[in-house]
């Protein structure tokens, strides 16, 4: 999604949150995906602050400002509806 975003020449910047104490899967998951990843921390608290849960996209318009938040457990991206919902939440924000 982040090609097609870029392609559409939009700023926008997909990246991961991995959730403090969660850091054992950080080296599999920096293998396998092209995604930039950040590491929350207990001091930062993130997570809590944004009462985030495992596979949370937040979305954010160009001020910073939480504007919408869609799950992928219960949305895959393979089904091109969710899809299409994910990247009209993204392209609105950036508006």
């Amino acid at each position: 999604m982040q090609e097609e975003l870029d392609a559409m020449g939009l700023d926008i910047e997909l990246l991961a949150i991995n959730k403090a104490d969660a850091e054992s899967g950080t080296s599999l998951f920096s293998e396998d995906m092209v995604l930039p990843m950040v590491q929350d921390s207990d001091d930062a608290g993130v997570w809590t602050a944004w009462d985030a849960t495992w596979r949370d996209v937040y979305v954010v318009d160009s001020d910073n400002v939480h504007v919408g938040t869609f799950n992928l457990t219960g949305h895959s991206l393979g089904e091109e509806e969710n899809y299409t919902t994910l990247l009209d939440m993204l392209t609105t924000a950036a508006e």
